[in-house]
């Protein structure tokens, strides 16, 4: 799993360690809080290589409940 620090407001591009197709979208993303890191899962369309990466999260929680509540207003619930 490789592990990525880049400068706020870059972009990545992730690229297929197999065969360096670049996928599209990540098949899967976690949001870890504690740990402030965004895992994500890919599978290379090219290939069919699985891998991960690791991101920091640059969203505190704070930030993200307030864009979830700004977003989803009527889906809160209490």
């Amino acid at each position: 799993m490789a592990t990525v620090a880049p400068p706020s407001g870059l972009v990545i591009r992730v690229i297929c360690d197999a065969c360096g197709t670049s996928p599209v979208a990540p098949d899967y993303v976690e949001h870890f809080s504690e740990e402030g890191l965004l895992l994500s899962l890919w599978t290379c369309p090219h290939c069919g290589n699985r891998f991960g990466t690791e991101l920091p999260a640059t969203v505190t929680p704070e930030a993200e409940k307030e864009a979830v509540e700004a977003f989803w207003p009527s889906l809160l619930v209490g």
